[in-house]
């Protein structure tokens, strides 16, 4: 596993999502266009979830977790993507890691940070996980968003990690633009969504070393695609 650092630029991104058919006046953050360009650089090795940083010099970073090293991508997005999708990347100042030698212990304290998307599916669709805990969907001030979000990215770690403590550091509602693909791969016409943008941070336990190893590959929750759900992890 390899942990890959790129620096994108946003007008060559945002020209190549056009020309793709996905900036829409709906589009409140970059996430599709971003999806759309790993589908089109980097195709298989595309990673499961990313994190993507505005910097101050405009450009914006993408953090992310692959099987592959930053070498063969680049030899990838070279071979095989097209002309506007190469342009994206400054691939002269793109980085990577290995942490295939990287051991996690059991019982190990680590601090994270996540950006996940808290929704759950039911018979009305997808909704904020905050909302759905709310007789008849109507906010109560007895109702904490913290707690709830807390409760919902619990629910999502699986048995690789315990969490010791946690905390909402940002929250916001983002309108995106999502388009429906078929079987074949075909796009339709697409909707407005409106879905739940959390920061958490804390720390956690490794309870199985393994298992953790996994999570930070798959990532957490859904909406991964489009920059959502990877575990940055600093000390505790």
């Amino acid at each position: 596993m390899h942990m890959i650092d790129l620096r994108l630029s946003p007008q060559r991104l945002v020209a190549h999502a056009q020309a793709l058919g996905h900036n829409r006046v709906h589009d409140e953050d970059l996430g599709y266009a971003v999806h759309g360009w790993l589908q089109a650089a980097l195709g298989d090795h595309t990673p499961h979830c990313f994190r993507l940083m505005e910097q101050r010099n405009g450009q914006v970073r993408l953090l992310g977790y692959t099987a592959a090293d930053v070498g063969v991508l680049r030899e990838h997005a070279s071979r095989f993507a097209p002309p506007l999708a190469t342009a994206v990347c400054g691939w002269d100042t793109a980085a990577s890691k290995s942490m295939d030698g990287i051991r996690w212990k059991v019982g190990q304290t680590i601090g994270f940070e996540v950006r996940v998307c808290p929704v759950v599916r039911g018979k009305e669709g997808e909704r904020d996980a905050f909302l759905a805990s709310l007789p008849g969907g109507e906010v109560e001030a007895s109702k904490d968003r913290d707690g709830v979000y807390e409760d919902w990215l619990r629910s999502h770690v699986g048995p690789g990690i315990a969490i010791d403590d946690m905390r909402l550091t940002a929250f916001r509602l983002v309108s995106t633009w999502r388009r429906a693909h078929d079987k074949q791969g075909n796009t339709g016409s697409g909707r407005r969504v409106i879905r739940p943008d959390a920061l958490m941070s804390g720390r956690l336990k490794v309870a199985d070393p393994e298992g953790f190893r996994q999570l930070l590959v798959r990532g957490i929750g859904r909406h991964r695609a489009f920059g959502f759900g990877m575990l940055l992890l600093r000390p505790a």
